[in-house]
């Protein structure tokens, strides 16, 4: 017996010593690489993004946090993020366009969105959260969902979007979103206006857990923002995540990381097949 804790107390070491150790060698390449702007980032996680987290946790402590929920939801909701008319040309921090799509192949993807939710997902509400150029949209799609929020006329979400970081488009769209959400529900998807639900999604799934996220690649840091879920008591928590991923996603972190960063990891639950099918911006097919 002792000797059987003893072997598992130093694999325990032996894969924590593993965790810091590639973190460390993380850091040497990326200060190898480009030994000024890793001192610049050092530098800005010091003055700017400790003293802002700090900032952010004082203020939640003093919000009302209701108490996680072990039930099966019961109504649920769909919030749809959408640019149907980006800025044209615009490069993104990873090289490429924001999209290769136009608008009116945007605008298909999201109708199908909407219509695969109204099929997989029958009495969900759905929120389409637009931050394009136009707030009229082709085929009718305000009209198709239960909320429309235009927020293409704000001006934080207007330069978030029109920045080279879509993370931060994103993040400042949703933050707009939360305080004009109108729909209430057990349980609330976030999913990207290019992707559908496709035969693998089931509603069912998605009942453990406070946060249900999909991890890519078996990574404990990096998660998909395609599509992924939590309950309506977990509302402020997610906001919270949001917020402190703002400063991040101003020197070009994905909103993937800054999720998985800041999330609490006791109400996370890993879900390994959500049944979600698209393209993505660089015309991968993309299926999880």
């Amino acid at each position: 017996m002792a000797t059987r804790l003893l072997f598992i107390y130093l694999r325990i070491n032996l894969f924590v010593a593993n965790g810091i150790i590639g973190k460390i060698k993380k850091a040497l390449n990326n200060f190898l690489s480009n030994p000024v702007f890793f001192l610049v980032r050092q530098l800005y996680r010091i003055l700017f993004i400790l003293p802002f987290e700090t900032v952010v946790s004082a203020v939640f402590v003093f919000i009302s946090r209701k108490k996680p929920s072990d039930k099966q939801p019961s109504s649920f909701c769909f919030l749809v993020t959408s640019v149907i008319y980006p800025v044209s040309g615009k490069k993104v921090t990873y090289g490429s366009e924001r999209s290769v799509f136009g608008p009116d192949d945007r605008a298909k993807q999201t109708l199908r969105t909407i219509e695969s939710i109204r099929a997989k997902a029958p009495g969900a509400t759905v929120v389409l959260i637009e931050a394009g150029l136009k707030g009229d949209l082709p085929y009718d799609l305000q009209n198709k969902v239960d909320q429309y929020l235009y927020l293409g006329d704000k001006k934080l979400v207007r330069w978030a979007c029109d920045s080279r970081f879509k993370s931060l488009g994103e993040t400042a769209m949703l933050l707009y979103a939360v305080k004009s959400l109108k729909q209430d529900a057990d349980f609330y998807f976030k999913i990207s206006g290019r992707y559908f639900l496709d035969d693998d999604f089931d509603i069912n799934a998605w009942g453990e857990g406070q946060f249900i996220l999909y991890f890519l690649e078996d990574q404990d840091d990096y998660i998909s923002t395609r599509l992924y879920g939590f309950r309506k008591e977990m509302k402020e928590q997610w906001a919270r995540a949001l917020i402190k991923g703002l400063p991040f996603s101003l020197i070009g972190y994905a909103i993937e990381h800054t999720l998985a960063k800041f999330i609490p990891k006791k109400y996370v639950y890993r879900i390994y097949k959500m049944g979600v099918t698209g393209i993505s911006a660089t015309n991968d097919i993309m299926k999880e």
